[in-house]
């Protein structure tokens, strides 16, 4: 974890810490949701820029999350522009930058500042924030096929995965199936489609990484993966959130049909080497 404070200063982990779950209980959905969740369960793959207030809380933060293929960035406010400078960003692979605000004027900013870094490819796509909780939830009729999966998986998920990722090794996804909970249906003696929660705290779970192969869509079977893992994360009390590319209507549509309610639509800024 690399944690900057702009202007210079030392940092407090435990302070940040406790500065982070009062935004998060403040204003439970991301960005503080990423902020907090990083801080406790991915800080060997975070990078935080903090602007403290007076008390010595967070008056504003850009947060960067790093994997093997490259990074994603929330940037809360334009507030946070200057903060944004202060990350370390590797034009060499690919960066989103998930803005909160829908102004044209910090599109262009944000988009101007990540071709200037040399990046050849910079465009603005918007996404859909999608939320569901237990009273909304409709689960699916075929929810039983997808089944819960685990280490023991690795080898069916190294090639479903490999057709997404073809240099996907084994150790990455080891390590996906350890940090994630991830549902999957099998079909012709392989898996053919996956989602997984891929965050959670008390009062919201994230599901991500839904994908189903183009040879066996539209047979229900994202639908079983999302209805079970979305089961999950509602029948603790939380509710369960998503976000999908607005043009993806057969996505909405599905999500839509197991009682998601579209909370906001926002940019991301995706740049490419």
């Amino acid at each position: 974890m690399v944690v900057r404070i702009l202007g210079g200063g030392n940092v407090d982990v435990r302070k940040l810490l406790s500065s982070a779950l009062k935004l998060y209980r403040k204003a439970p959905m991301p960005p503080n949701f990423y902020l907090l969740y990083d801080l406790l369960y991915e800080l060997d793959r975070t990078d935080i820029v903090i602007k403290p207030s007076s008390s010595g809380g967070i008056q504003s933060y850009v947060l960067a999350w790093r994997h093997s293929h490259g990074c994603s960035v929330h940037l809360p406010s334009k507030e946070g522009l200057e903060l944004l400078r202060g990350l370390s960003l590797d034009s060499s692979k690919p960066v989103v930058v998930e803005l909160y605000e829908r102004s044209e004027e910090l599109i262009e900013t944000v988009s101007s500042y990540l071709s200037s870094l040399g990046f050849s490819s910079v465009e603005t796509a918007w996404f859909s924030d999608m939320i569901c909780d237990e009273g909304s939830f409709r689960p699916s009729l075929n929810e039983s096929v997808a089944v819960r999966l685990g280490r023991g998986h690795a080898d069916a998920f190294l090639g479903y995965y490999r057709e997404r990722d073809s240099q996907a090794t084994m150790e990455e996804v080891v390590d996906m199936l350890s940090r994630r909970t991830y549902y999957g249906v099998f079909a012709d003696k392989k898996l053919v489609s996956a989602g997984a929660i891929c965050a959670k705290l008390p009062r919201l779970g994230l599901i991500c990484d839904v994908y189903t192969r183009p040879t066996h869509r539209r047979r229900g079977y994202a639908t079983a993966v999302v209805s079970a893992a979305t089961r999950k994360v509602v029948s603790s009390g939380a509710r369960s959130f998503l976000s999908v590319n607005k043009e993806n209507e057969e996505a909405i549509n599905i999500y839509l049909r197991l009682g998601y309610k579209v909370y906001r639509t926002r940019p991301w800024i995706i740049a490419k080497p």
